[in-house]
């Protein structure tokens, strides 16, 4: 389980061009590479959403893979929910089963371990208040440890039961900083995991997706990080707030290191 830890900047003191140096003079220049591509994928896989009854904005949030390591194709979607004129709502993940057991765990391991940290490193960093609240020393670094320990102790999670096309499905979750997280094994083709804010995990109900067009994106053609980019940028509602969004919640500030020393 390694990824990069939520909301993370450059080191402030990292070295730049040294003013002192002599300027390079040459007769020929290598020209400038040119700018990655972004690139766009398929959406070959059955993606789950709230359920569409549901009203609210509905986005897609971003997708995971896609590169020469997938061959090219996702091994995660993830959609963003609010309710109607709150600013409560879901992230909802869709991994579609052996292509994420295949990215994850290539020579074994718990595939359900793999589920439960995205969405705990997903919930430590949507449970973060706004940016200009002062981020403590080591604090991103522990919760980003948290959220892994958490995730490998996943079968000690509360027990819940989802809807999921109306069929009942078991779920597991953990609760964090007025935020929770959990995911169901229980579907054939999927694994599927939900960061909720401000909505109840008990009774959860979710379909397939079959309108895209409701989120904004059209799944018979490849989509890319830009398009969703500037699609969200078009859109306000189209993010998910956090639950304080000017302090720090206790359960986060309790995993300083000098907090535990008290």
């Amino acid at each position: 389980m390694s990824t990069k830890p939520p909301d993370t900047l450059p080191a402030a003191d990292a070295p730049g061009p040294d003013p002192d140096a002599p300027a390079e003079v040459t007769a020929e220049t290598t020209p400038a590479p040119e700018p990655p591509v972004a690139r766009s994928v398929p959406v070959d896989f059955t993606v789950y959403g709230l359920h569409r009854d549901i009203p609210g904005p509905r986005w897609v949030d971003f997708f995971e893979g896609g590169d020469e390591l997938s061959g090219g194709a996702p091994w995660a979607l993830w959609l963003g929910q609010r309710l109607a004129d709150t600013e409560r709502g879901l992230r909802i993940g869709s991994m579609p089963r052996h292509r994420y057991e295949q990215a994850m765990c290539p020579g074994g391991g718990d595939p359900l371990a793999e589920v439960a940290f995205s969405g705990a490193f997903g919930l430590v960093n949507l449970t973060l208040p706004d940016g200009e609240v002062a981020r403590p020393d080591g604090l991103i670094e522990t919760l980003l440890a948290h959220a892994e320990q958490n995730a490998r102790r996943y079968e000690t999670w509360k027990r819940v039961m989802w809807r999921v096309d109306g069929m009942s499905v078991r779920a597991r979750i953990w609760e964090f900083a007025d935020g929770w997280t959990g995911f169901t094994g229980d579907l054939d083709d999927s694994y599927v995991s939900v960061i909720g804010i401000g909505v109840s995990p008990e009774g959860l109900s979710l379909a397939r997706v079959e309108k895209p067009a409701a989120y904004g994106v059209d799944f018979s053609q490849p989509i890319s990080i830009a398009d969703l980019g500037r699609h969200r940028a078009t859109r306000p509602e189209a993010w998910l707030p956090p639950p304080r969004r000017d302090a720090f919640h206790p359960e986060q500030l309790a995993l300083l290191p000098e907090a535990s020393e008290k």
